[in-house]
């Protein structure tokens, strides 16, 4: 092979990159392959074989003279612990019979170290070689395999717009057929053991489908059984149900007419309470009017205490302007006391209308207290009411205990008059304040008399206050009344008659 060998150069060509190797490497590579391949098949010391880059297919460039094109092989990368000696294994992943080895040792990195300018030892060519295939497997660095007369070089290359840069270049040989055998034989063991793996997978998961549908189907029959058993039960408890709404039927039906019999008899109540709310409705219009004229009068009382308080303002004025002449004009007391006994004179026209003004004020007080008369009447005949509603919520409350099943209704009645009760406590409340505020004003006109517009103003507060309470009793009332015909089965008329306006519902109870 040297004869053949000694002049035959080659070149590998890929897009502008060529690279010129002397023959007598592969030569070289031949014959120490043949003495380190049979150590990777060899079971005593495959024992001590170590997978450096697991396997990994990868797509690889195959060119050679007419041919360029792309194939998968697996490629791995294996070493003999302890010892300097790796193989490149690669295994077209559609055929295992075609495999390409690289076996690469101390004397054979030499001979790749100067050829191709590399600054690492043995141990960090390996570590390289890894990261190398790592980033093949990335695609950041790419595979050719070039063949060239029964010779094949592995090029590992970076691809560039410019040149493509060669990395790395190694020789690979076919692997003999003892080689291929060897590793498909392995691959045959894996396969069966990963077969008989699977198998008995499968048949776990047969036994538990078996047991799975063992208990489904008892579990159908159980349900099966419990269908039956509620077909049962949803007749008795069907049956049972019907015989408990025809009996209530008939007691809601008994209900009705007892209940028609006490509407009839609420109605005639409720037609008389609402006559006399309208006749108390209608006095206290007249006494809003009376109010209001009241208040005309306490207006025009007030616009002359203040032309009377100017009149006083105007003599204060005058007394300090003359008391200023007096003491500066000592030499003309004749005519000051002239002047003097003028002033007097007009003190004593300003006391006699001073009097007249108490004496209207003492008549505003008796208007005020006939008022107060009035209101204690007023409060007398909601009193009335407030006991005929109360007897009407009694015998309410004895039909709720009648009627088990219309207990809600009863209830909202029974309610009803309880607010009233508590209306009529916050009215007579409301009217012991009142009485007290007409003492305080009594007291305040007695304490202040010579303050007429003081007290112009409490008549003013006093009439707001009873306004006001008038307001809010009115609106209590017409609210008292609107529920009361809500719930009560009343098909009449209320009226509430204020300030030429009427409210008439019509609600049915349902």
């Amino acid at each position: 092979m040297k004869s053949k060998c000694q002049t035959v150069y080659w070149y590998v060509n890929k897009k502008n990159a060529s690279v010129q190797f002397s023959c007598k490497y592969f030569v070289y590579k031949m014959h120490k392959a043949s003495q380190f391949d049979n150590k990777f098949i060899d079971h005593n010391l495959r024992r001590c074989v170590k997978v450096l880059f697991p396997v990994v297919p990868l797509r690889i460039n195959i060119e050679s003279v007419a041919m360029r094109k792309q194939q998968m092989f697996y490629i791995l990368v294996e070493q003999i612990d302890l010892q300097n000696l790796i193989q490149i294994r690669m295994t077209q992943v559609n055929d295992h019979s075609r495999m390409f080895i690289s076996t690469i040792d101390n004397a054979s990195y030499e001979q790749i170290r100067t050829e191709q300018s590399l600054h690492v030892t043995f141990q960090g060519f390996v570590d390289h070689l890894i990261k190398i295939l790592d980033s093949c497997k990335r695609e950041e660095l790419h595979l050719a395999l070039v063949t060239e007369n029964n010779s094949h070089m592995l090029q590992i290359f970076e691809k560039s717009s410019f040149k493509n840069l060669t990395h790395l270049l190694l020789a690979m040989e076919n692997a003999s057929t003892e080689t291929v055998l060897f590793h498909i034989n392995q691959s045959l063991q894996m396969l069966q053991e990963q077969t008989s793996a699977y198998s008995l997978q499968v048949q776990k998961y047969q036994t538990e489908m078996s047991s799975k549908n063992d208990t489904i189907s008892k579990m159908q029959e159980e349900m099966i059984s419990l269908n039956g058993k509620i077909r049962e039960q949803e007749n008795l408890i069907f049956n049972r149900n019907t015989e408990e709404v025809n009996r209530l039927h008939q007691t809601i039906k008994n209900l009705n007419e007892c209940k028609d019999a006490e509407e009839k008899r609420l109605k005639s109540i409720l037609h008389s309470m609402q006559e006399k709310i309208d006749q108390l409705t209608q006095e206290t219009y007249e006494r809003t009017e009376r109010m209001v004229q009241e208040t005309k009068r306490f207006e025009i009382i007030r616009e002359d205490n203040v032309k009377l308080r100017g009149q006083n303002a105007q003599i204060k004025e005058e007394l300090e302007r003359l008391q200023a002449s007096v003491s500066s004009q000592q030499s003309r007391e004749s005519r000051s006391e002239i002047t003097v006994a003028e002033l007097k004179r007009q003190l004593s026209e300003m006391q006699s209308k001073l009097k007249i003004a108490q004496k209207q004020r003492s008549e505003l007080e008796a208007e005020l207290e006939a008022e107060k008369n009035i209101c204690h009447t007023k409060k007398h005949a909601l009193q009335l009411t407030t006991d005929e509603l109360a007897n009407a919520s009694s015998v309410i409350n004895k039909l709720n205990k009648e009627n088990v099943k219309l207990q809600s209704k009863i209830d909202l009645r029974t309610e009803i008059a309880m607010r009233q009760e508590k209306m009529l406590l916050e009215k007579e409340k409301q009217t012991m304040e009142l009485s007290n505020t007409l003492v305080a004003i009594q007291q305040e006109h007695v304490k202040n008399k010579s303050c007429n517009e003081e007290y112009a103003e409490t008549v003013r507060r006093l009439k707001e206050t009873t306004d006001l309470i008038e307001e809010k009793y009115r609106k209590k009332i017409n609210d008292m009344i609107l529920r009361m015909t809500n719930n009560q089965p009343v098909e009449g008329t209320s009226v509430l008659g204020f300030q030429g306006r009427n409210l008439r519902p019509q609600n049915k109870v349902e």
